[in-house]
């Protein structure tokens, strides 16, 4: 039987998937790994022990089927950066995205004329999360491990180095690093000058169709020979995956944090610079904007309102309060934000607080405000190309009331998928291209299985539309930061 793996490397966990080639999935396999915080502001991880548990989770998939693929294909969490000796090992711990030691240096940049001329040579919003930043910072301060590399690459690279022996970056993970030029395909010349580095320090930059054979030597013997293919970043194999490729189609995901993509055939860059644009191929840009503030303010709302009562009681009371919340809005920017605002010291707020408003009222504009700043997203990406879907995943879909709300709101049908493996779809997916088994992705539909459509309140959406055109107004007059 023939197969293909599509293996998605997130943030804290991994996850391969084995799919029949006409899309019926066979197996599933997963495993994680911790993150660590040495200092406030850090957030690193031990890039072999991420290594070493893909390979036992791929080990366990493959013997659990009894036969070789015909393809491994990678999906993987952006932004991340280590760096390598002269012999490909580790030199440093993985910075992740979530590591802010270069904000400052970020903030002073995105201020400036130099970083809105990167921002349109390379379609990514300066930000402490891209390695761009972090280059600055080390080039800079010099940290041990860090500074003096012979390479600098992504967990996905080096997972892929350790299996192949190639260093290779696809177009979507080195656009994520904020070094690639949009326009060429390649590593942006200005900027690897303008942090005094060349590109012989970078992994080679390739198609996502790349592929190499994994090596006798690696730690999965079993799979010596199988052509592993380069793949892409999870925010554009998750909008593949997920069945948002088409034109009229945007895909929302809200798990710990959160992201609103669009796919689109050509370039696009907002003027404000609050979206990214990373390339998936010569003909695919995915555009969009993440966001910090997504599952983890709705952890903070029950533990903090609602430690009383379980998820679905407090659900069940918040269906009770008046869609708007009778006039109580939250700007959710607890954890800082990327899009729309771009601004790590940014902070939430409650506006229009009255004597009337119960415990209820402000999880229900915590919920409000979580999605109307995603349509402040989704408003820029729709701009010159409308969507009337939304194809929704992440742990918020769970959520029956999420689900409805976020419909109202952006005023759009939501479709929910069958899996949740929109990751691993998506890499399984370039995988079969790869490997020529299928031309283009529009007839790879039976990997994708909508469960469910949930159709928008027409009355509830134009009273949505009325608190949206506030928010927005809020949002450009009110200072954010604890200190005006």
């Amino acid at each position: 039987m023939r197969y293909i793996v599509g293996c998605d490397i997130g943030t804290t966990s991994v996850k391969a998937v084995a799919f029949s080639l006409d899309g019926d999935i066979l197996s599933g396999e997963s495993g994680s790994y911790p993150m660590f915080h040495p200092e406030p502001g850090q957030a690193e991880q031990d890039p072999d022990t991420i290594f070493s548990e893909t390979c036992q989770v791929l080990e366990r998939l493959v013997n659990g089927i009894g036969s070789k693929p015909a393809g491994i294909a990678f999906s993987s969490a952006m932004h991340s950066l280590m760096a390598l000796d002269e012999a490909g090992k580790p030199a440093s711990p993985l910075m992740i995205w979530a590591d802010n030691r270069s904000g400052p240096l970020a903030d002073e940049l995105r201020n400036s004329e130099e970083g809105r001329a990167q921002y349109r040579r390379t379609g990514i919003p300066i930000h402490a999360m891209t390695p761009a930043c972090k280059l600055r910072w080390i080039l800079q301060k010099k940290p041990p491990g860090y500074s003096g590399a012979s390479k600098y690459a992504g967990i996905k690279d080096y997972v892929i180095f350790r299996l192949t022996g190639e260093l290779v970056t696809d177009f979507s993970m080195a656009a994520a690093m904020g070094l690639l030029n949009l326009e060429t395909l390649t590593w942006d010349e200005q900027t690897l000058l303008s942090l005094e580095i060349h590109a012989g320090l970078l992994p080679r930059v390739v198609q996502p169709y790349f592929s190499a054979a994994i090596k006798d030597g690696s730690p999965v013997k079993l799979l010596a020979g199988v052509p592993v293919i380069a793949g892409g970043s999870d925010g554009c194999l998750a909008n593949l995956g997920s069945g948002a490729a088409g034109g009229d189609t945007i895909a929302l995901t809200i798990g710990t944090s959160g992201a609103v993509r669009k796919t689109l055939s050509f370039r696009y860059l907002d003027r404000h610079m609050r979206t990214f644009c990373y390339p998936l191929d010569h003909e695919i840009f995915i555009v969009g904007g993440p966001t910090n503030n997504g599952g983890a303010v709705f952890q903070w709302l029950k533990d903090t309102f609602f430690a009383d009562l379980s998820f679905d009681d407090m659900l069940e009371g918040v269906e009770r309060v008046n869609p708007g919340s009778d006039g109580l809005l939250f700007f959710p920017y607890l954890l800082g934000e990327r899009a729309p605002v771009w601004d790590s010291e940014a902070r939430g707020v409650f506006h229009g607080i009255d004597i009337e408003h119960t415990r209820f009222h402000f999880a229900r504009a915590v919920m409000e405000g979580i999605l109307m700043n995603l349509l402040v997203i989704g408003k820029v990406l729709t701009e010159e190309s409308p969507a009337s879907v939304i194809y929704a995943n992440g742990g918020f879909t769970r959520s029956r009331v999420f689900v409805r709300m976020l419909a109202d709101i952006f005023g759009m049908n939501v479709a929910l998928n069958a899996t949740s493996d929109a990751g691993c779809i998506g890499a399984a997916l370039i995988g079969l291209r790869a490997l020529g088994e299928i031309d283009d992705f529009a007839g790879a539909r039976n990997f994708v299985t909508v469960a469910e459509t949930i159709s928008f309140n027409p009355e509830c959406h134009q009273l949505y539309r009325g608190l949206f055109v506030k928010f927005e107004k809020l949002l450009a007059a009110m200072p954010l930061r604890r200190e005006l």
